[in-house]
């Protein structure tokens, strides 16, 4: 069954944010997600939970990954779907660390989208690779 205008409008969105974060992850975030955005990080431990707004996500979350890189983190699309007002994408991601090992990381994300903005979402990572860059690497 083919894409219906809004599907393809999201698709064109997701798309376009992936291409432009392609060097520097941290741009996807910027360019599509509202502000306010509900966001899931699927799992166990003290960083999966649900955020509210991006600034929670960055702060709690993104922030103590990040500060890790002694690069931007890079990313890879390697599937883009969607179905009603949600997109699915499927991302690789890799980096070095400031100790000079690599760190790569995959991701599986359900958004949300409304006005051509995420409003809502799950991911689904390695938080094995994410707690164990936390613990090698003192910030």
């Amino acid at each position: 069954m083919p894409y219906s205008e809004q599907e393809k409008a999201n698709l064109n969105t997701v798309n376009a944010g992936l291409a432009a974060a392609a060097e520097d992850f941290t741009k996807f975030f910027e360019m599509i997600f509202a502000h306010d955005a509900e966001w899931t990080i699927a799992g166990h431990g003290p960083v999966a939970r649900t955020y509210q707004g991006m600034e929670d996500l960055f702060t709690n979350a993104e922030e103590a990954l990040f500060s890790r890189f002694a690069a931007p983190l890079k990313i890879t699309p390697r599937g883009v779907w969607a179905d009603g007002d949600k997109v699915f994408a499927q991302i690789d991601s890799a980096t070095t660390a400031k100790d000079g090992r690599p760190y790569s990381n995959g991701y599986m994300y359900i958004m949300s989208l409304k006005d051509g903005k995420v409003v809502s979402g799950i991911e689904w990572l390695d938080l094995n690779a994410y707690y164990e860059i936390l613990e090698r690497i003192e910030i």
